[in-house]
């Protein structure tokens, strides 16, 4: 059987490593051939090409969307795919289009997160594409993969309950830990000050402004304590978010790393991870923490609740506030077995119930479902 993977690949963030992962675990099984369609070229275009998986790219820097369409269309008619699979709202509607004219494969998609926003009114063509994603879905394609139970309730509002099934995401232990050992480490894991991190896009659902305003106030009401704030990521809040943080007077304290290669090398290099957002599917970030052993602290919303079992693997914090992120981490520093135990208890979970193999098994028996009918 062979699948067809088509996403943008114009960044390196959860989605991105989900379907490196599971591009990688399917690989492995005899009887899936997996190729991948990337609209931009980039890291997971890197990472496919260094794990054996076959990639082809075209570059949505040099094409419209109409030439984007008619390559697809040559290229499916080429490769002969029992499955399309596609990943985000131009993916999708591409993807879904280019599968009918090209004799009517059978295509699906997973919503790897909730819309962030709904654009306003006059933007006219962010609306249009929401329009159609929403038409492809609803009736191009047949199945719609969700990552957690929270996201499959939002999706059901939009796109008919049979066409739903929830997937969760998946990781490969043994590689993150190999890969994290490998990774230089960007701060200095000799350094004696407790290290509290936040790994992500710096995006609005993101919530960095809330990680800064927490620092601020665990610095103001604690100042015997030897802390060190880190932010990993990059994106058009950053800015913003500097100037936030002279604002607090915390720039000495808090430090912005920006993008960041051994992303995972510096996760294990952290005493806490903290995950601020006002929404999340199933991060990734905190299946690689759990892996690593690395504390959670993290908004209790989505479907990071279910990941953390209820906060035995994990802290969650429902007062989305400075005070309340802050209570928990004074915990997490206060109570040291606790927080042993408690990451003892993540990794043991991950292993457990989010393996890559678990996920790419889930996704093998969708795909031989739709290649049947």
């Amino acid at each position: 059987m062979k699948v067809l993977h088509i996403a943008s690949g114009d960044l390196w963030a959860g989605a991105e490593v989900q379907l490196f992962t599971l591009a990688s675990a399917l690989n492995s099984m005899s009887d899936v051939d997996v190729e991948v369609v990337l609209l931009n070229h980039g890291r997971l275009e890197e990472e496919l090409r260094i794990a054996g998986i076959e990639v082809s790219v075209i570059d949505e820097s040099q094409f419209n969307g109409f030439k984007i369409l008619a390559q697809l269309i040559k290229l499916i008619r080429k490769l002969k795919p029992d499955v399309i699979h596609t990943h985000r709202n131009k993916e999708n509607i591409l993807g879904s289009i280019a599968a009918l004219l090209s004799g009517n494969i059978p295509t699906m998609r997973t919503a790897h997160g909730a819309p962030e926003h709904s654009p306003s009114w006059y933007h006219i063509p962010k609306r249009i594409i929401l329009l159609l994603d929403w038409f492809c879905g609803r009736f191009l394609q047949k199945l719609i993969v969700a990552i957690s139970e929270d996201l499959a309730g939002i999706l059901a509002k939009y796109y008919p309950q049979a066409k739903i099934h929830v997937i969760q995401n998946g990781i490969d232990s043994d590689q993150v830990r190999l890969s994290a050992a490998e990774q230089p480490k960007k701060v200095n894991a000799k350094s004696d000050k407790y290290k509290i991190g936040i790994i992500g896009r710096l995006v609005p659902v993101k919530r960095v402004d809330l990680f800064i305003r927490t620092a601020h106030k665990l610095l103001e009401d604690n100042p015997e304590l030897n802390m060190s704030f880190h932010i990993y990521g990059d994106g058009p809040l950053r800015d913003q978010l500097e100037i936030v943080n002279q604002q607090y007077k915390t720039h000495t304290q808090i430090h912005f790393e920006g993008h960041c290669h051994s992303i995972l090398a510096e996760l294990q290099n952290l005493d806490t991870l903290l995950m601020t957002s006002d929404h999340e599917g199933m991060p990734m970030t905190l299946l690689e923490a759990m892996v690593l052993q690395t504390p959670i602290v993290a908004h209790a919303v989505g479907g990071i609740p279910v990941l953390l079992d209820h906060g035995k693997c994990g802290l969650l914090v429902e007062n989305h506030s400075p005070e309340g992120y802050a209570q928990a981490i004074i915990k997490l520093t206060n109570e040291p077995e606790f927080r042993s135990k408690m990451s003892n208890d993540a990794l043991a979970r991950v292993i457990d119930q989010y393996s890559s193999e678990q996920n790419a098994h889930a996704y093998r028996n969708q795909y031989m479902g739709l290649a049947s009918v």
